[in-house]
């Protein structure tokens, strides 16, 4: 029994060493491409390369100053942003006939009128933070399409439109193309913006 053992050993390694391994697999038949047709896009949004919706909030928040009018919520006012330095801004503006001065500082906001040809810190009118956060603060709302929609445009500016996803009311905003500053800015029925730099 043990000799068959060992004749069937033997058998195998010499039955094992005369096989030759196979030639390593190479692939010279090029892999079949998908000739399925490339997928064509519709309904896509025109999109601006001058004057964007990002870049007037970013003039917004950092313009060194402008002229402006405002109808605010049935107040109608004119005046003047003036931005020595982020934070550190300026707002003076006419309305119900007084003139009306916001510094912002290391105290907040501090509100003077005018008096005569100086100006004496002064409890401001209940719109006058509303005014100054318009002018100096780029507030950019939770939008319900998700950004800014370019809505039409000519040969100088931009306009975008969408819809504050918290209070439902459609923003306007148009862009100036050269410099990105923001032209006009409406806010439903109630509030728009006119900005002259």
């Amino acid at each position: 029994m043990r000799r068959l053992l060992l004749i069937a050993f033997a058998l195998s390694v010499v039955s094992c060493s005369r096989e030759t391994p196979a030639p390593p697999v190479t692939n010279t038949t090029p892999t079949p491409q998908s000739t399925a047709p490339a997928p064509t896009i519709t309904n896509v949004a025109p999109v601006a390369d001058k004057g964007t919706y990002d870049e007037a909030m970013l003039w917004l928040k950092s313009a060194p100053g402008f002229r402006f009018t405002l109808k605010d919520h049935g107040v109608s006012l004119e005046g003047e942003m003036k931005r020595p330095r982020v934070g550190v801004e300026q707002v003076t503006f006419k309305a119900d006939g007084a003139e009306w001065r916001g510094e912002a500082g290391v105290r907040g906001v501090v509100w003077s009128k005018r008096n005569g040809s100086s100006w004496k810190e002064a409890t401001p009118p209940d719109y006058a933070g509303r005014v100054f956060q318009r002018v100096t603060f780029a507030f950019d709302p939770q939008k319900k399409e998700g950004s800014a929609q370019l809505a039409s445009s000519d040969a100088t500016s931009n306009l975008y439109r969408f819809t504050d996803a918290n209070t439902g009311l459609v923003h306007e905003v148009r862009v100036n193309k050269n410099d990105a500053h923001i032209e006009t800015l409406r806010i439903g029925d109630d509030v728009a913006l006119t900005v002259q730099p």
